[in-house]
């Protein structure tokens, strides 16, 4: 062998960062339905677009996921903190023993400098979570028990937003780039399919929902460039012993058709995405039986993986970027406010590992923006606050 070659391999196994692997998604968005079984949703004439959705290269189709328990809150609580938190019952507002201080997804993403967001249509105002208004319910919005806390995983009140209007607060599709690391939607009882109780109503209204306004995500996510996913999943079924319930993964870095087994669980679920950004496995997602592969993801074969991180924490009259590269690349990174509005952009080329970078925020009011970073071969998205 010669000495060259072999430098070469001795050097990729000393370089850590640098190791063989498939970059996690940019954005995760989970879509929660409500209250059919599998059987009820794909193949049926009343849902055409979830039908539809299952047949295509680029969602994967588990027969074999089922939910926890009945009713719908603990269910809820399982697919966010592996847990139903002694929660039994549905209830309207904070359990009686919040705030909790229990592992959850949303913290633990925060935690390792990711991000989370709720939204939630017909909430009626942003940090909205003390009780129930017409068609929204706090029952399907867990992280409204971990709210107030003064624990590592208390949930901050900025992460709850209604979904609409769209552009407002869930980004429209001329900004899907800036979508935290990980968002659920939750439609309202009528299109979650939860109301009326007859399925011929309920489906093609949660269908025709979906189809509307999750639909233009889900082709944005086709692009295998955008390096996103869009995950499809009911809480439980129609009341059945068995639960079984469908679950969609759709993006075009998913390797799509009908994966069979083995069984899976909300709590599989919760630590597919755990274990894709290296979060803590919380409560009965460790030891969960793991979701069987689908991701193909972006290869970052000896190259770092993208990255963004920024400070300070709150940015004041700077934001300070340090933005890893897998490759050169010119980029274009957008500073937008929380309705979607673009505040300041700058063009730059990137070089491959390290870049620092400097945007001035002296003009920009306090508040929550989404710092984009888009390139041919980097779409990362990071939220930021600018505060004096």
């Amino acid at each position: 062998m010669k000495k060259t070659t072999l430098l070469k391999i001795i050097s990729c196994l000393l370089m850590g960062s640098y190791a063989l692997h498939a970059q996690p998604p940019t954005h995760v968005v989970f879509v929660i339905e409500e209250n059919y079984a599998y059987a009820k949703i794909i193949g049926s004439a009343y849902a055409p677009t979830f039908t539809w959705l299952s047949k295509q290269s680029y969602v994967a189709n588990f027969t074999d996921c089922y939910a926890i328990t009945h009713p719908s809150e603990p269910n809820y609580l399982e697919l966010f903190s592996g847990s139903n938190q002694g929660v039994l019952f549905d209830e309207s507002g904070p359990d009686s023993k919040a705030p909790f201080c229990d592992c959850n997804l949303a913290s633990s993403l925060i935690q390792k400098g990711y991000t989370f967001t709720g939204y939630s249509e017909t909430q009626p105002s942003a940090g909205w979570y003390q009780s129930d208004a017409g068609e929204f319910v706090t029952k399907h919005c867990p992280w409204i028990n971990w709210v107030g806390g003064s624990c590592a995983d208390s949930v901050p009140i900025k992460d709850m937003l209604p979904f609409a209007p769209v552009g407002t607060y869930f980004p429209d599709s001329n900004h899907y780039g800036t979508l935290p690391t990980v968002s659920w939607v939750i439609p309202n009882l009528v299109d979650d399919m939860h109301d009326p109780s007859t399925a011929s109503v309920a489906i093609p209204n949660g269908d025709a929902w979906f189809k509307t306004n999750m639909m233009p995500l889900v082709r944005w996510a086709a692009n295998p460039a955008n390096n996103t996913i869009v995950i499809a999943i009911w809480d439980e079924d129609d009341y059945s012993a068995s639960n079984n319930i469908p679950f969609l993964i759709c993006g075009g870095n998913v390797k799509g058709g009908n994966i069979t087994s083995p069984k899976i669980n909300h709590y599989s679920v919760l630590k597919m995405v755990e274990d894709m950004y290296g979060l803590t496995e919380c409560g009965s997602s460790s030891g969960a039986t793991a979701v069987p592969s689908f991701w193909v993801g972006i290869n970052s074969i000896n190259q770092p993986a993208n990255d963004v991180k920024t400070w300070p924490v709150p940015a004041t009259d700077e934001l300070n970027m340090n933005i890893t590269a897998s490759s050169e690349n010119k980029a274009k990174i957008g500073l937008y406010d929380i309705t979607g509005r673009l505040v300041k952009e700058m063009l730059t080329e990137l070089k491959p590992g390290d870049n620092n970078l400097t945007i001035n925020t002296s003009d920009i009011s306090n508040g929550v923006y989404f710092l984009n970073v888009t390139g041919d071969k980097i779409n990362v998205s990071r939220k930021v606050v600018i505060g004096r």
